[in-house]
C-alpha cells in the first residue's frame, strides 16, 4: 500500500472515529463528574483539583490522547459551587480543546444530608486540523494542503445531581448546541453509585454510567470498586453498548481494571487499564492506559469512600 493510500485509509478511519465517538471518555469517571455534569461542582464540599491523562491504542503514532484538568470549590455559606475545566483531545492531525466554566446550586432536601444540585456549564470548543502532521505526500505532491484548519464554537450545558451520604444520582447534558462542522453532537449522560460497608475494613462502591448520542446506541459502563481501610482500592469495569451487551470475539465490549491509593489525607492517585475481548485484525493494539491525580483541600479524615460526597 503506497503512502497516499495509507493516508486515505487513516483519514477515513479518523473521520469515522470523530463522528462516532465525539466525547472523550474516562474509565475513572467516578472520581470527577465535572466534565459531564456541571451540577457536580461543589458536591464534595471541599476545594478539589483533578488532573488526568488517557492514552488509547498503545504504541500507535497519532493514537488518541486525552488530557483533562479541573478545579471546583463550594461557597459553603451560599451552597454555590464554582468550577473551571479543560479537556484536550488529540487524535492524529486533529486537536480539540474544550474550556468550561461551571456553576451550581446545592439545595438541602432534609436533615439526612440529601441535597439536589442544579448546574450550568458555559464552554467554548475549539477544533484544529493540521494535515502537515501526517506528512502523507512526497515533495511536490499537492494531494492535501498543509494549511491548518481552525474553528471554535461557544456552547451551554445543564445538569442535575442528587447526593446522599450513601448514594448519588446525576444526569447531564454538557453540550446543548450541536455543531456538525466541529463534530459536536448532543450527548446525554446518567450516572449513579452507592456505598456498601461489608465490615469495618472493606467497603464496596458500585457505579454505572450511561452515555447516549442521538442516532447512536446507548453505551453503559459498569464498575465495582473494593476499598480496604479507605486507603487502597481495586475493582473491575466493563463498557459496551446495548447492541454488544455480552462480549465475544466479534463485539466491541471493553473490560478494565481500576486501582489506586489514597497517598495522604488530601491526595489520591488512580490508574485504569482497558482492553477488549474482540479480535483486532488491523494491526492496532486496542488497549488504553489512564492515570488520575486528585487533590482535595478541607478533608478532615482520610478516605475516598468514607464520605460518598467524594464520589
Amino acid at each position: 500500500m503506497n503512502k497516499r493510500s495509507s493516508f486515505i485509509l487513516f483519514f477515513c478511519c479518523l473521520t469515522s472515529l470523530l463522528r462516532a465517538q465525539q466525547e472523550a471518555s474516562f474509565s475513572l469517571y467516578m472520581f470527577n463528574h465535572q466534565a459531564i455534569n456541571p451540577a457536580y461542582v461543589g458536591a464534595t464540599g471541599v476545594t478539589q483539583i483533578t488532573a488526568g491523562t488517557r492514552n488509547q491504542w498503545s504504541g500507535i503514532t497519532g493514537a488518541p490522547e486525552t488530557h483533562a484538568f479541573s478545579i471546583s470549590h463550594l461557597v459553603k455559606n451560599k451552597n454555590v459551587g464554582v468550577g473551571l475545566s479543560n479537556v484536550t483531545d488529540n487524535i492524529g492531525p486533529t486537536k480539540r480543546v474544550n474550556i468550561a466554566v461551571d456553576l451550581s446550586y446545592h439545595l438541602p432536601l432534609n436533615d439526612t444530608g440529601m441535597k439536589l444540585g442544579l448546574g450550568l456549564k458555559v464552554s467554548n470548543r475549539s477544533f484544529r486540523l493540521d494535515p502537515s502532521i501526517l506528512s502523507p505526500t512526497t515533495s511536490g505532491d499537492s494531494f492535501l494542503s498543509n494549511t491548518p484548519l481552525d474553528d471554535s464554537s461557544p456552547n451551554i450545558g445543564f445538569g442535575l445531581y442528587l447526593q446522599h451520604p450513601n448514594f448519588y444520582l446525576g444526569v447531564g447534558l454538557p453540550y446543548f448546541i450541536q455543531d456538525e462542522e466541529l463534530y459536536l453532537n448532543r450527548y446525554y449522560y446518567a450516572i449513579g453509585g452507592f456505598l456498601v460497608n461489608l465490615n469495618s475494613f472493606v467497603q464496596i462502591k458500585p457505579s454505572i454510567l450511561f452515555q447516549k448520542m442521538e442516532a447512536n446506541p446507548l453505551v453503559y459502563d459498569v464498575s465495582i470498586l473494593f476499598s480496604y481501610q479507605d486507603i487502597f482500592f481495586l475493582g473491575p469495569q466493563y463498557r459496551a453498548n446495548v447492541q454488544n451487551a455480552f462480549p465475544n470475539q466479534n463485539t466491541a465490549g471493553f473490560y478494565g481494571i481500576l486501582t489506586g491509593l489514597n497517598i495522604t489525607n488530601n491526595l489520591t492517585i488512580g490508574y485504569a487499564y482497558q482492553g477488549t475481548l474482540a479480535n483486532i485484525n488491523i494491526g492496532i493494539t486496542n488497549t488504553s492506559h489512564e492515570i488520575l491525580l486528585r487533590f482535595q483541600l478541607g478533608l478532615k479524615e482520610i478516605g475516598f469512600l468514607r464520605s460518598p460526597r467524594l464520589f
